[in-house]
């Protein structure tokens, strides 16, 4: 789909392609990185309930990219978004939970979404974070 395309769709309001163009102004895909239109795109797909949104606006303020830092904003995207199944989300949760950076370390939390992603071993595309989640929850397990 061409940027075009995409900003006629996400000014009509269309989630998907709020969405789409605001990952690819996250993330520098065909056009420059921008910030401040990621996080107005990614904002309006959100209130729409896109779980794709809502984990790539976790990550801006999870980050303070293009906006003040907000962990406890970001944990909350995260966690509708994982809630939700959207593994990336699952996987995120489970990191922050897992270190000690930017949340106190909660094992149980951590063990939670590890557990969630661990279960989605179909994912292809992200087969380092499904061995992760396995190790973690493997490691973590009752005895």
């Amino acid at each position: 789909m061409h940027i075009r395309s995409l900003t006629e769709k996400a000014e009509a309001e269309n989630a998907v392609a709020q969405c789409v163009l605001g990952v690819c102004y996250l993330d520098g895909v065909e056009v420059p990185v921008d910030y401040a239109r990621a996080l107005r795109l990614l904002t309006a797909a959100a209130r729409s309930e896109s779980v794709r949104a809502m984990w790539n606006l976790a990550r801006m303020y999870e980050r303070g990219l293009g906006t003040a830092k907000d962990v406890p904003r970001a944990v909350q995207l995260y966690e509708t978004a994982a809630r939700d199944g959207e593994f990336f989300a699952q996987i995120a949760l489970a990191r922050l939970y897992s270190q000690d950076r930017d949340l106190p370390v909660n094992s149980k939390m951590a063990l939670k979404w590890y557990s969630a992603a661990a279960l989605q071993e179909g994912r292809v595309d992200a087969a380092q974070e499904v061995r992760e989640a396995r190790a973690y929850v493997d490691s973590h397990q009752e005895r």
